[in-house]
């Protein structure tokens, strides 16, 4: 990407029934747009199971997907770290 993003965990303002007190916040930069899609996209062929809730019958059910998973650390407004995905599809330009 030519400029990292960043991700946080903190508190949820908009929460406020006490439902949902965290948010994940994904930021990434107008000139990276295009790598990240591009990066998501290539992960096609990575799909694996998981879960996802369905809202309408309050249950877990089983779905195809991708994982991201991007490192970080605790500070003192809740969890964050950095997203740059390295390229190890050489095909793909990043």
């Amino acid at each position: 990407m030519p400029k990292q993003g960043k991700w946080s965990v903190g508190e949820n303002r908009f929460d406020e029934e006490g439902k949902n007190p965290k948010q994940l916040t994904i930021f990434i930069p107008e000139e990276s747009i295009d790598s990240f899609c591009r990066y998501v996209q290539s992960l096609r062929s990575k799909v694996k199971p998981g879960k996802v809730y369905n809202y309408q019958t309050k249950e877990n059910e089983d779905a195809q997907g991708i994982y991201l998973n991007f490192k970080g650390k605790q500070g003192g407004d809740g969890a964050f770290g950095n997203i740059n995905p390295a390229n190890n599809n050489a095909s793909i330009p990043f």
